[in-house]
């Protein structure tokens, strides 16, 4: 009972501590109150709901892109962790894609040799963390499966029990390096986009190929930090000069620079920073009070090192992460004078590169706030704010968060080759430039 007590009375004395004019949004915070003084003692099983975690990476940097090169020794890793209560016997299936992640239609047998579907027999149990869980890796190619195409893949995990049940989707690219592709960012030319956007110039040289009918047989992608929502896409060059293509103008292409993603360090429970008002361990649960966010209002960019909206799973106080680091509810506040006519939704790797509605923030009247928890990883993160209008699918991923030149942005181009009598289209060229880095 004196336990009991003593832990009320911790959390009474945080919420009090919020009171103050400057922090309105937690003065009158019931949702803060009624979410961590009643969250359940065990977390209920929901199927993929409960697959956390999620990371695809080229194997020896967390941070890397999901790309390796066709028949060489460079691998991929897939990882997620399973916090359902009873345990299940995991199987995963790769599948080959167009350039628009659509089915290539292709038999597995053609781009793949081995097992269509093979067990995952490597996981482990979470050790001395309050949040139970199993951490599950997968490296590809391996000795089960072997891709021989290469192209855009997704990864799929499904039950064995119940394949038709796919818990979870992983993106991921195989190239083959038969073109030579030149890129920079610079300042647009335009007066009023020089203060907010950037501006790509690109050639890629197709001599590798032979005879290529550009207009046909050729695609260009350029992704900016991975994500799909802004994505160009180029069926047909500029012009033309003897064996290169050229995919910019004076005025193209051209991105938004957005503003650089905001960030939060969760590596210890021992030791505040920039951005956690507290911690506090109830229920058998940690739970992380964050400092609200407000929207960006400055006309001028602010100097902040970012990951470019990844996350790195990591805890200092333990010597293995992946299966020590502990899970914490954390408690996102976006401080607003009005409120938005659409809905505002967390954006980054954290939620898999999607405007989920898992991560969409709810209004609350009663402190002029959108609110939300996630269960996150011990870990640093990455994450902005976008806003969906009403009734449209247009997102404006700056709305909130403003857009400079000056963003530190990287620039994914994926060139895709598909020739006559081929029924799938190869990745044949990929390069990432910076807009920091000037050639």
């Amino acid at each position: 009972m004196y336990i009991k007590i003593t832990i009320y009375i911790n959390i009474s004395i945080l919420i009090l501590s919020f009171c103050s004019p400057a922090k309105k949004c937690y003065s009158n915070n019931s949702w803060w109150v009624a979410n961590v003084c009643h969250t359940p003692k065990k977390i209920s099983n929901v199927s993929e709901n409960f697959i956390k975690s999620a990371k695809c990476y080229k194997s020896g940097f967390e941070l890397s892109q999901p790309i390796i090169e066709l028949n060489t020794d460079e691998t991929l890793m897939v990882e997620f962790d399973d916090l359902s209560e009873s345990p299940e016997q995991y199987e995963y299936t790769i599948i080959h894609c167009d350039y628009g992640w659509q089915p290539s239609g292709i038999p597995f047998m053609e781009y793949a040799e081995g097992f269509e579907y093979t067990p995952i027999y490597d996981y482990k149990y979470s050790s001395g963390t309050l949040v139970q869980y199993r951490h599950y890796s997968i490296t590809l190619p391996n000795n089960d499966v072997r891709l021989k195409l290469s192209g855009n893949y997704v990864l799929q995990v499904v039950k064995q029990s119940d394949r038709a049940r796919v818990v979870l989707q992983q993106k991921f690219h195989i190239f083959e390096p038969k073109v030579k592709i030149d890129a920079l960012v610079r300042q647009p030319v335009a007066p009023s986009l020089q203060k907010t956007h950037q501006q790509l110039e690109l050639s890629i040289n197709t001599a590798q190929l032979g005879q290529v009918d550009p207009t046909t047989d050729i695609t260009v992608i350029i992704l900016q930090n991975n994500q799909p929502y802004n994505q160009q896409i180029f069926k047909k060059p500029n012009y033309i000069e003897k064996n290169t293509l050229v995919y910019h103008t004076s005025t193209s292409p051209v991105f938004e620079g957005g503003n650089e993603f905001r960030q939060l360090n969760l590596k210890s429970f021992y030791y505040q920073t920039p951005g956690v008002q507290a911690f506090r361990k109830y229920d058998g649960t940690y739970h992380t009070l964050l400092t609200p966010d407000s929207k960006v209002k400055s006309y001028r960019y602010t100097e902040n090192q970012d990951i470019n909206g990844k996350f790195i799973v990591k805890c200092d106080d333990v010597t293995d992460s992946p299966t020590q680091a502990d899970y914490t509810w954390v408690y996102f506040t976006l401080s607003t004078d009005i409120q938005f006519d659409g809905e505002i939704y967390l954006f980054g790797e954290l939620t898999g590169w999607e405007l989920n509605p898992s991560f969409k923030l709810n209004y609350t009247h009663q402190s002029a706030c959108y609110e939300t928890k996630l269960l996150l990883k011990q870990g640093f993160y990455n994450y902005k704010y976008v806003f969906v209008a009403q009734n449209q699918s247009y997102s404006d991923f700056n709305r909130i968060e403003s857009s400079f030149f000056e963003t530190e942005n990287s620039y994914t181009i994926l060139v895709y080759y598909k020739s006559q009598g081929i029924r799938y289209w190869r990745l044949v060229g990929v390069n990432v430039v910076n807009s920091r880095l000037k050639s």
